[in-house]
């Protein structure tokens, strides 16, 4: 873990918490139930020493209110000196400007945009398991999980299979290296990447996503060169590891429990409402806000500059907003989560995750009527902005046994 920092004067003791974000014993096996102490265990909203300092926000009441005040809790690096720079667009921009930058490229995540990409999306998981059926196991994180999503994503962008493994290499230490001077190294080869890939879009205009952002406006003229890699970076970082990892911990989980496994067999209605309870006990994705002046609120006093950590993670996993949430119920009524965020900074990409994870699993469970997680694996994990398997070997009887 990173060494301990001084604890600021306006920090009160009992607000300190000894947690690393990035690289506590909790985050390398089975991160959300280890984690999941941290609501008992810990203030809802804590402060830790680790990483410099900052604040950690556990709570998903807490959250909820932090999340609404932009105007207090920036997203942007000017006041949060460990946010991504140069800044990615449209999530590092606080609104107006942020709404603005969303306008340019929402329409491709519309749930009108997404339902019409269904075929492609169903077509890429058949092939994808169709691959791996006859063996009768798969490494699926490597196989599936860094394919499927990915694949989808790459052609939203235009960008070439070919270019995959590269695109995968940098954005995986662009969220996970333990320094932040290894994750900003490995964002500034992605956005090399994203500038050469806007050059060809100039000379070859096309219809893909990096097209429609260079050919934008925002008030009223072109994006300029930082503006188009900030939001060039947010599409990479986003595209190629956020529904990959969930989808991981979705289907560890299945593998790991297949009497739940049994009712989406049994039961295929229960789908969609499966997939919101797994989503809801599986986030992968943490953020971060900086404070815009010294005040106070939920009764804790924040200096201008302070940071804060948030876990969506554990966000669903609070037992304020949700009854016996360590239980995995496919029949909830509702199962709320805050797993792609909140407020004007929701994720632009949960319609198209949402509709990946399901059209994933109806394939899956077609094909597949049981299977389990091998006995060999290690259950090792990863930490860091997006938490993730490191690796999934799964197993099943072929037709042939």
């Amino acid at each position: 873990m990173t060494e301990l920092s001084p604890i600021p004067d306006h920090v009160p003791a009992s607000l300190v918490y000894d947690f690393d974000v990035f690289a506590a014993p909790e985050l390398h096996h089975e991160p959300h139930r280890s984690a999941m102490r941290l609501h008992k265990d810990a203030p809802r909203v804590f402060f830790s020493p680790r990483n410099g300092g900052h604040w950690v926000i556990v709570g998903a009441v807490e959250a909820l209110e932090i999340l609404r005040r932009h105007d207090i809790f920036s997203n942007t690096p000017e006041f949060c000196s460990t946010l991504r720079k140069p800044a990615t667009l449209p999530n590092l921009s606080d609104p107006p400007d942020h709404t603005e930058y969303r306008r340019i490229i929402n329409p491709a995540f519309t749930p009108g945009a997404v339902n019409a990409m269904e075929a492609g999306i169903r077509e890429m998981a058949v092939a994808l398991i169709e691959d791996v059926l006859a063996k009768g196991q798969t490494e699926f994180v490597a196989d599936i999980a860094k394919r499927f999503p990915v694949n989808i994503f790459l052609g939203m962008v235009g960008a070439p299979l070919s270019d995959r493994d590269y695109l995968l290499e940098y954005a995986e230490l662009g969220v996970r290296h333990p320094t932040r001077e290894g994750r900003n190294e490995a964002s500034a080869e992605l956005g090399r990447y994203v500038m050469r890939a806007f050059e060809e879009r100039r000379r070859k205009p096309g219809t893909d996503l990096m097209s429609r952002v260079l050919a934008a406006e925002f008030q009223g003229r072109k994006l300029n060169d930082e503006e188009l890699l900030g939001m060039g970076l947010l599409l990479m970082l986003g595209g190629l590891d956020t529904v990959a990892s969930m989808l991981s911990f979705i289907m560890l989980h299945l593998g790991r429990n297949q009497g739940q496994y049994r009712e989406l067999i049994e039961d295929p209605s229960l789908l969609p409402a499966a997939v919101e309870e797994l989503m809801r006990v599986h986030g992968v994705a943490s953020m971060q806000r900086g404070v815009t002046h010294d005040n106070e609120f939920l009764g804790i006093a924040f200096k201008k500059y302070d940071r804060l950590h948030m876990l969506p993670q554990l966000w669903g996993l609070d037992e304020r907003i949700v009854d016996r949430p360590a239980a995995v119920d496919f029949r909830r009524e509702t199962s709320p989560h805050l797993a792609f965020g909140g407020g004007p900074h929701r994720c632009i990409g949960s319609h198209l995750a949402r509709v990946e994870i399901r059209v994933f699993l109806e394939e899956w469970t077609k094909r597949i009527p049981a299977f389990k997680v091998a006995g060999d694996w290690d259950g090792r994990t990863s930490g860091g902005v997006v938490w993730t398997p490191l690796t999934l070997p799964l197993e099943w009887k072929t037709q042939a046994h």
